[in-house]
């Protein structure tokens, strides 16, 4: 005959599941969270590949800097910004917005600190239909690039910069996507392939500059 368990047993056992899930849990819930983040950005960024190709092919040139999508001011067609025109016509965006879709405040990956985040009036900018957030610049014509920042979720947390928040800059004269910045920026080893880019300290880098280029070293994974 079996024995069954007695109300002690069962609630020792219950009480080690307990702590076994206090010390697992927490490790898991990252790990879901960091490969979530990066598969969304991973995401966007595969939307704007397709987005500045797509604008190439639609007004029959080479590479970005030939689109209208480059040039500052207003469209007198549409009356909005170029940039904006170029998110309203290739990417699917949530109807009807009015506010910016990214948070007030953004934080870093070694500090506590929130850093005020605001969009320029020049930026185009949208939440999309996946719940991401972006806005869209393109600089003067003496610089070479334009740069989309993503906010993975929108408004919702955790929004640090290299979590949630990132920037991916766009070669108009090569119609390339990268990171102008070291791994460093992010925490990570700078690489051969680093020296000519730019360093900035993690304090302060509420924008997660230099992230986006140690996730594509790391195969897409979220190492920090």
């Amino acid at each position: 005959m079996k024995k069954a368990l007695t109300i002690g047993e069962l609630l020792v056992t219950m009480a080690i599941i307990g702590v076994i899930a206090v010390l697992v849990l927490p490790s898991f819930l990252k790990d879901y969270h960091n490969k979530l983040y990066v598969t969304r950005l991973k995401k966007a960024y595969e939307m704007l590949e397709i987005a500045i190709n797509q604008a190439c092919m639609d007004n029959n040139v080479s590479y970005f800097y030939q689109t209208p999508y480059v040039l500052t001011g207003t469209n007198p067609q549409t009356k909005k910004y170029y940039q904006q025109d170029f998110i309203d016509k290739y990417f699917k965006k949530v109807a009807n917005q009015t506010t910016s879709p990214f948070s007030e405040q953004y934080g870093t990956l070694n500090s506590s600190q929130r850093y005020s985040f605001g969009l320029v009036k020049e930026h185009g900018w949208a939440k999309l239909a996946g719940g991401e957030a972006i806005s869209f610049y393109c600089s003067g014509n003496n610089v070479d690039f334009c740069l989309m920042r993503v906010d993975i979720n929108s408004t919702d947390g955790p929004n640090i910069g290299g979590r949630d928040m990132f920037v991916i800059f766009v070669n108009k004269y090569t119609n390339k996507l990268y990171d102008d910045y070291t791994a460093s920026s992010c925490g990570g080893v700078d690489t051969e392939d680093d020296k000519n880019k730019r360093k900035i300290s993690l304090n302060g880098n509420y924008d997660g500059y230099g992230c986006l280029g140690r996730l594509i070293q790391d195969n897409w994974e979220m190492k920090y």
